[in-house]
């Protein structure tokens, strides 16, 4: 299968993303569900839905693979058309950006740093050179 120039920008942020999920499948709910309170408005899921998590990781998992399983398909559909896949490639990364800046912001709300901030700092700190890769027009972004 050929590649177009965005699917090895596409696989690092997917790789990212898969870092998230494991960091964040491995203890996050238990700190959620100690800090929800102090959050506030930045709670953005229930304390049940995180305990149900907690007692269930299998609904985790399958959410995760959901996640995982529908960009690799997009990524996967629109292979054959490069703007396609530039613009699927930046809502993925703003998606990411998102959420990763969420469990920035409400950990320090709360004071209390949750197991996923490797990522998250990580995720970050890689963002703007996707971006500058992402928007560059040169033909190196492949190497």
């Amino acid at each position: 299968m050929k590649l177009n120039k965005y699917q090895k920008l596409w696989f690092a942020v997917f790789g990212m993303h898969t870092l998230h999920q494991l960091e964040e499948s491995i203890s996050f709910f238990d700190w959620y569900v100690q800090y929800a309170n102090k959050m506030g408005a930045w709670a953005i899921l229930g304390v049940d839905k995180a305990q149900l998590a907690i007692a269930h990781p299998e609904y985790f998992v399958l959410a995760s693979f959901a996640q995982l399983f529908t960009t690799s398909m997009l990524a996967f559909l629109f292979r054959n058309n490069l703007q396609a896949t530039k613009w699927l490639v930046f809502i993925y990364i703003v998606g990411l950006n998102f959420f990763l800046i969420w469990h920035v912001a409400s950990c320090y709300v709360v004071h209390s740093y949750a197991p996923i901030m490797v990522t998250c700092l990580m995720g970050m700190f890689l963002t703007p050179g996707w971006l500058y890769r992402l928007f560059s027009t040169d033909e190196k972004i492949t190497n």
